[in-house]
């Protein structure tokens, strides 16, 4: 396979409602889009990536320097997935600085692999076909109460039971969230996501112990990689941590192998520079005995979606939790038609794409 061209766009889809959390105040995506052609333009591959200056240090325009600079030779040297897979070795470091612009690129590589090949994803990385069926998490921002009530109560609604709360280090506020999920009347399941509020472990002891232990995991209380304070926090409160922005390379899981029973990583195959990284790093983790989140930026389109599913696949029953595949549940539009997005309960049955027996990526991207 010859890569006849690569081409990068910002993409910019507004979403129906703001997304806001600790680090952030979203109205509309942020993505690096990919389309890579060959065959004279017979055959596109469509990969996709979200630079996020609060979880890898790179936004749109350092992303669209790194492709700019690296595009001529990843064209020349990668032929088949042979020489994709060597290009991701060697290029480690590389990769590294702007894994969200190595995400669209793969992606979209990989895509047009399969589709040269006539094979799906999964069976073009030799991976265990998609599972029956995947349940997602409801994740609620850090919203005003009426809006935040609604959004429980309409999630609740259609079946939900598996949550994500933005917390916002306002105690009050977020008793009143709290108090809103526990007063559904069902049996919920809740997880806190505090985009690094704190810096001293006590002061996240001493919160949770004031909204009352609501949680079975709290993500990233403290500063990126206080290892050490997380550690602390989740002896003392008996709940796991959730790592996310303190993992996004393989040091990371080595760094806590000695206490891997008080964490759970969060993987977002945007982050972690695609696929292939993804499912290495996932080995890794395996073999540590660590839990997995397959985790998702607010604002994705489908084509992250289906990576995901891809690492779903991988993954199997290390799997704790899952969260994207919002589609236009959250997107004024989707990238292709019909949107890869979750229904009723959380729940998203593969089969309903044909992924399987598609070949590529198995969407039907809208062009225009």
């Amino acid at each position: 396979m010859k890569i006849e061209r690569l081409e990068a766009i910002c993409l910019e889809i507004p979403f129906k409602t703001n997304f806001k959390h600790a680090s952030a105040d979203r109205a509309k995506t942020a993505s690096v889009w990919i389309e890579a052609c060959s065959n004279h333009g017979a055959l596109i591959g469509y990969g996709e990536g979200c630079p996020r200056e609060y979880v890898t240090g790179e936004n749109m325009k350092s992303a669209f320097d790194w492709i700019n600079r690296y595009k001529s030779t990843i064209v020349n040297d990668i032929t088949n997935l042979e020489s994709l897979k060597a290009w991701v070795v060697k290029q480690e470091q590389v990769i590294d600085k702007d894994p969200a612009a190595w995400c669209a690129i793969e992606l979209a590589l990989l895509d047009l692999l399969g589709k040269s090949e006539g094979l799906s994803l999964e069976s073009l990385l030799s991976l265990p076909p998609t599972p029956p069926v995947l349940k997602y998490s409801a994740v609620l921002g850090d919203n005003d109460l009426a809006v935040f009530s609604k959004q429980v109560s309409n999630y609740v609604s259609v079946g939900f039971r598996d949550f994500k709360i933005k917390l916002s280090g306002d105690l009050e506020r977020d008793l009143k969230k709290i108090e809103c999920l526990l007063g559904t009347g069902e049996p919920v399941r809740i997880r806190g996501d505090a985009n690094n509020l704190w810096r001293n472990p006590l002061d996240v002891i001493n919160y949770i112990d004031q909204l009352g232990q609501p949680f079975w995991a709290i993500e990233e209380p403290l500063v990126s990689r206080d290892f050490s304070g997380l550690s602390k926090v989740a002896y003392r409160t008996g709940i796991k941590i959730i790592l996310d922005e303190s993992f996004t390379c393989a040091q990371d899981i080595h760094d806590i192998k000695d206490m891997a029973n008080h964490f759970v990583l969060n993987f977002r195959v945007s982050k972690l520079g695609g696929l292939i990284r993804s499912i290495a790093l996932l080995k890794i983790a395996r073999s540590f005995g660590l839990p997995l989140i397959i985790g998702a930026h607010v604002g994705e389109t489908s084509v992250l979606s289906r990576a995901g599913i891809t690492l779903a696949s991988a993954a199997g029953d290390a799997t704790v939790a899952r969260e994207g595949a919002f589609g236009t549940h959250l997107l004024e539009h989707d990238v292709c038609e019909p949107p890869v997005m979750f229904g009723n309960g959380g729940m998203l049955r593969p089969e309903e794409w044909h992924f399987q027996n598609a070949a590529g990526n198995g969407l039907e991207i809208r062009t225009e």
